[in-house]
């Protein structure tokens, strides 16, 4: 009961911290929108508000996070000395808490000018209608420059209600480290989803470091959890599955894409090849630590991988990146992550909020973002830089891009979803039961998820 208080406090706490923290946006500022979702022209703010001195809060989870606070301090620093009219308030949110904590606040009045979402928030923010369209506030210079695959992943009702930011391709990396111990080419990884299980099992032999800590050969995400489920559909992809079918139309059930994807994930658990009851926080730390073999991840996993080893730039040396290998489909398939930027329908300094998603998808911005953390951009005029280009790193992610899919999230359930997804990845990896008698189990309720929606 003294733990049920706890948590229970500590919620109110920080619902009361940001209900506080976003007093500058409320709905009595709302403009009035039209049923075409544009605001109203009578009500359009005036060039001369730029003049004023302004405070735009804008909600985020990556100035709370060691790997990528000092990029945010950077960019933020960037836009206000070129705006120096506009200061930026930081709403900083742990990411498991940030989709939850900003509806609460949303619910009570106090959406965030700015609000920074991935590809499963999205959907919940436009589906609240605390967030605008875009394409007239931004410009067509800017909406037309949006990659086509980005562009599909937030466009809801045929309009775009979210800028992409930083679109994460996720791709592989290897420790050629672990790789030399176990007798592999320390610069030759996997190429085919073959080579890639034998080398998993090759450094799992290893079995443990001269310290007594466990090596594994491949990590895979596979607690419950969201995160989890993308994971397992990254996989249908590689085993021949789909998202969507020619018509355009969901699909949940991914036949037997998804049988042989839980079986890898059965296979590598039971043999010892990977961790299990690991979450991507979890996995992340292993690989920095010199005790994961490969995991897919995405292009900030420089930045993060610096931090977590310990060392720095100096462990650049110990690991590699390459395109995830081949399976089914003859082509390297994976997803994308994808950052996204979006302004409160209810914000009194619209045009002081698109300025400030606009700087932030700008070259300069995006080139200093990439130097700090190996980010992408969703731009087809920025990613085709060669500031973005600079280095194989850059490469790779860029050419994993050109084969990385959108998550199907255009239904306001995926998030949701996903989590359900994820027992299936649960059950495969911690019961010997009958993998096709676990998809039974859980596919109705996907389905059901769905179908209410």
């Amino acid at each position: 009961m003294k733990l049920w208080k706890i948590v229970t406090l500590s919620l109110v706490t920080a619902i009361l911290t940001i209900v506080t923290a976003c007093s500058g946006s409320s709905n009595n500022g709302a403009k009035p929108v039209n049923q075409a979702g544009n605001v109203s022209k009578d009500n359009q703010q005036q060039p001369a508000l730029l003049e004023e001195n302004i405070e735009l809060t804008f909600a985020n989870w990556i100035s709370t996070e060691d790997a990528t606070k000092d990029a945010y301090n950077q960019l933020v620093e960037g836009f206000e000395n070129a705006h120096p009219n506009i200061k930026i308030k930081s709403l900083g949110i742990p990411f498991n808490e940030y989709k939850d904590q900003v509806l609460i606040a949303s619910t009570g009045g106090n959406t965030p000018d700015v609000l920074m979402a991935n590809q499963s928030f999205t959907p919940a923010f436009g589906n609240a209608n605390i967030v605008q369209p875009l394409e007239t506030i931004l410009g067509g210079d800017i909406i037309d420059d949006i990659l086509p695959s980005s562009k599909a992943g937030v466009t809801f009702n045929g309009k775009v209600i979210a800028m992409p930011w930083a679109p994460h391709p996720n791709a592989l990396f290897w420790n050629k480290t672990l790789f030399a111990k176990a007798g592999l080419d320390p610069n030759a990884p996997p190429k085919t989803w073959d080579e890639l299980l034998k080398y998993a099992e090759a450094v799992a032999a290893l079995k443990q470091d001269d310290k007594g800590n466990p090596i594994y050969g491949i990590g895979e995400a596979n607690k419950t959890g969201a995160y989890t489920g993308q994971m397992l559909l990254r996989l249908t992809l590689s085993h021949g599955g789909k998202f969507v079918d020619d018509q355009g139309k969901l699909i949940v059930n991914q036949g037997s894409a998804l049988v042989e994807s839980l079986q890898y994930l059965r296979d590598i658990a039971n043999k010892n090849v990977a961790p299990v009851g690991a979450e991507i926080k979890d996995l992340r730390a292993m690989f920095g630590t010199g005790s994961l073999g490969m995991l897919v991840d995405g292009d900030f996993g420089r930045n993060t991988f610096r931090t977590t080893s310990g060392k720095g730039e100096v462990f650049d040396k110990e690991w590699g990146v390459t395109t995830v290998p081949v399976g089914a489909t003859g082509r390297s398939e994976t997803v994308f992550t994808e950052h996204q930027l979006l302004i409160s329908s209810s914000t009194k300094h619209a045009e002081a909020a698109a300025e400030f998603v606009k700087y932030l998808v700008s070259k300069d911005a995006m080139i200093l973002y990439h130097k700090l953390n190996g980010v992408m951009s969703s731009r087809a005029s920025v990613a085709s830089l060669p500031e973005l280009n600079e280095d194989d790193y850059a490469k790779v992610f860029n050419e994993q891009m050109k084969t990385a899919s959108p998550f199907p999230t255009g239904n306001p359930a995926f998030e949701q979803a996903m989590k359900e997804t994820s027992n299936l990845t649960v059950l495969a990896t911690t019961t010997s039961e009958d993998i096709p008698a676990i998809i039974a189990k859980i596919l109705p309720k996907l389905q059901e998820l769905y179908a209410a929606k």
